[in-house]
Formats: structure tokens, C-alpha cells, sequence
């Protein structure tokens, strides 16, 4: 009788559930379509995001085996050995990310502009329109207010966590390959500025492995006719070897880090928005408020009056 009786009062509070919620349908619609029709705006207000990207691979370097033994003599010397696979991948991607890195891509022609002054892309001439109350595409001259400063220019450090949202770089652990992504409201300029990247990044690091190779060369040169050991000349003509061979791959291959598996491409479909989920969820989100509020306030309040 117990159990009929706990049976009887569920059904008789799903019943009456049903009965209050029915009783406010006429305000559960409203504020579900007003949920749904905000959705829709903001939906429809967001730009359109597109996304290009490249798939990359570093290569280990050659000879680790070799010059494992005089490891502690180059070190000692203050000359680094050309690093493995592993390091020359946290260096690129750390390079990428760099604000350093940022500052020298912000020197090429309407970089700047694209990352802190795009207003809508025009599908029919394939370019960015720029915001005309931030930058003026006509003179080239930046015409924002800013409060921080009088430079109306942005510096690197201000177009830097934009430039950190938009670009992506993803190791697989499992093969050693790097995807790199970059997003932009313009698909053309997410592949050239993707591009850019790439190149910039093997011309940087390939100049820099250059100067410090032609240093420890000249150095290494100079100590070979001190030195009175036998071992210890073999020694420092493998570093010489070594370095020797760091030019050459340096000099031979412009994809000097980054060898480009798949270059970055146009993406011709936008990869968010996705407008009919926002609007889907947006509808949800105002049933649900709805709901919620229409029973809080029947329980919850008649509760209080009738204390």
C-alpha cells in the first residue's frame, strides 16, 4: 500500500508539473523565441573564419653519433652542437609563438593592418576591407584613437594576442610532424600570411645557424695550430666537420627547418562560425531558461507566501 501510495503522489506531482508549465506556455514561447530570435542576429553578425593549413616535418639533424664523444669539448668552447630532431621542434615552435617573431613579420606590407584593422572581406575582389575609423588603406595611415598612447600605430606588443589566437601550432607525437594553422577573416590572406611564417622561420633560424657556424668555424680554425695533441686536433676537426656540414644545409635547401609536407592552400568553405548550431543552442538556452523560471516561481514563491 506503501508503494502504490509513493506511485500515486509521483504521478500526481507529474501531473501537476505538466498542468503549471501548460498553464505558462504562452510565456515559455515568448521567451523562446526571443532566445531563438537573438540567437539568429548574433549568429548572422558573426564573420565569417576561415582557416588554412600546413603540414611540416623536421628533420633530425646528421652525425649525432659521431660527434657524441666531443660533446664535452664543444661545450666547453661555447659552441653548440647541432641539436636533435626533438629540440629543433620545440625551437621552431617556440619561435613561431615568440613575440620577437611577431615584430619581424609586422615589417612586411599590410601584415599589421590584416591582424588589427579587418572589418569584412570582399569575396568579389578577394581582399580585406579595413575598418576606416582604425586604418586608412588609402594613405597608409593608421587614424585609431588611442588612450594608452599618441601612437596611433599598433606596436607588436598590442597586435601580439591577436596573433596568438589566430595561429595554431600542433605537434603529433606520434610521427614528429607539425600542423600549422593560421585563421582570418580573408582565406587568401590565412594562406600568404601561413606561408610567410614558414618561410620566415627557416630564413631566421637558417641565418642565425649560419652566423654562429662561420664563428665557431673561425674559432676552431684559429685554435687547431695551439693545440699540441694529436686527439685534441682530431677533436676540433670534427666540430669544423660538423659545422661545415651545418652550412651546407644551411646554403642547399631553402625549407632549412621546415620541410613542407603540404603546403598551406585558399580554404574555400569558412570554418566557423556554424550558425545553425548557435541558433539551435540559443533556442534550447531560452526553453530551458523558461522552464526553470516559470518553476521557481510557482514553487518557490508560493512557498514563501504561504509562510
Amino acid at each position: 500500500m506503501s508503494q502504490e501510495s509513493t506511485t500515486f503522489d509521483d504521478e500526481i506531482d507529474l501531473l501537476q508539473l505538466i498542468e503549471v508549465l501548460w498553464k505558462k506556455k504562452i510565456f515559455i514561447i515568448l521567451v523562446t523565441s526571443i532566445f531563438a530570435i537573438f540567437s539568429v542576429f548574433y549568429a548572422l553578425s558573426l564573420k565569417n573564419i576561415y582557416k588554412s593549413e600546413a603540414i611540416v616535418h623536421i628533420p633530425e639533424s646528421e652525425g649525432g653519433e659521431t660527434l657524441s664523444g666531443i660533446g664535452g669539448l664543444a661545450s666547453m668552447a661555447g659552441i653548440n652542437i647541432s641539436p636533435r630532431g626533438r629540440a629543433k621542434s620545440a625551437i621552431a615552435i617556440e619561435t613561431i609563438k615568440s613575440r620577437a617573431f611577431l615584430k619581424h613579420l609586422i615589417s612586411f606590407e599590410n601584415v599589421l593592418p590584416e591582424l588589427m584593422a579587418p572589418e569584412k572581406y570582399d569575396s568579389e575582389l578577394r581582399k580585406t576591407v579595413f575598418d576606416e575609423q582604425v586604418y586608412n588603406e588609402k594613405t597608409s595611415e593608421w587614424v585609431r584613437k588611442n588612450k594608452r598612447n599618441n601612437n596611433s600605430k599598433p606596436t607588436y606588443l598590442e597586435a601580439f594576442p591577436i596573433y596568438n589566437k589566430l595561429i595554431s601550432v600542433r605537434e603529433d607525437k606520434n610521427n614528429g610532424l607539425l600542423v600549422l594553422s593560421f585563421e582570418h577573416i580573408s582565406p587568401v590572406f590565412a594562406e600568404q600570411f601561413l606561408s610567410l611564417i614558414i618561410k620566415e622561420v627557416n630564413e631566421l633560424l637558417r641565418n642565425k645557424d649560419l652566423q654562429e657556424s662561420s664563428d665557431a668555424i673561425a674559432f676552431l680554425s684559429s685554435e687547431i695550430p695551439k693545440s699540441s695533441l694529436i686527439t685534441m686536433k682530431d677533436a676540433i676537426n670534427q666540430l669544423v666537420q660538423s659545422k661545415l656540414e651545418t652550412q651546407m644545409m644551411a646554403r642547399i635547401s631553402s625549407e632549412y627547418i621546415l620541410k613542407i609536407i603540404e603546403p598551406p592552400f585558399v580554404p574555400e568553405k569558412k570554418f566557423k562560425p556554424v550558425r545553425s548550431m548557435i541558433c539551435i543552442f540559443g533556442t534550447l538556452l531560452g526553453g530551458l531558461f523558461s522552464v526553470i523560471f516559470v518553476l521557481i516561481r510557482h514553487y518557490f514563491f508560493n512557498e514563501l507566501i504561504s509562510k
